[in-house]
């Protein structure tokens, strides 16, 4: 959920652009946008002040063939780091705040 018509084209804005998903649909009141293999990724402009409040951890994980570079993407488009990069034994994870203050995770395994 994002807040309001302008929360929906920033939304769509940064989730194509730094994350890399393909806009499918896009009205001033939702939006769908792909992520691959059948995923769907939903947005819908609220007002209420209550639908918009957000957990701490990330709310969705993208996986990524490059982490450095799709975190530079989504600085550039407004979001940052929340903590720092963790190097588990499967890989690298970075969790972002975004511009519209959505959690999410970035995941690039190891190959």
């Amino acid at each position: 959920m994002v807040r309001g018509s302008e929360g929906i084209t920033s939304a769509v804005d940064f989730y194509h652009k730094a994350v890399g998903l393909n806009v499918l649909r896009m009205t001033d009141e939702w939006a769908e946008l792909s992520a691959g293999n059948g995923v769907i990724l939903s947005l819908k402009a609220v007002s209420d002040e209550s639908q918009l409040s957000f957990g701490y951890s990330p709310w969705i994980t993208f996986e990524v063939d490059n982490l450095p570079q799709r975190i530079a993407a989504c600085a550039q488009a407004g979001a940052h780091l929340d903590g720092p990069i963790q190097y588990p034994a499967h890989g690298s994870v970075a969790v972002m705040r975004t511009p519209d203050n959505h959690m999410i995770g970035l995941y690039q395994p190891l190959k």
